[in-house]
């Protein structure tokens, strides 16, 4: 019995993170387009979104500065 309750708990836990995962790709696209065709709101959704879009990695390491000693 215990066996049954945790595949039923592991079944929804695996559904609902693939439907978070799912909404919020979907989400993002939805952004991406209205943002394509130059209809930009400004609400909470497209602010996250277009930080999320935004962020830049880290690929090429900054350039240091010597110190002026």
């Amino acid at each position: 019995m215990i066996l049954v309750l945790a595949a039923i708990l592991a079944v929804f836990l695996a559904g609902s993170t693939c439907g978070i995962f799912a909404m919020l790709v979907i989400g993002i696209h939805a952004e991406e387009r209205r943002t394509a065709r130059g209809l930009a709101e400004t609400s909470r959704v497209g602010t996250a979104s277009r930080r999320v879009l935004s962020t830049q990695s880290c690929d090429d390491a900054p350039t240091r500065v010597p110190a002026g000693r």
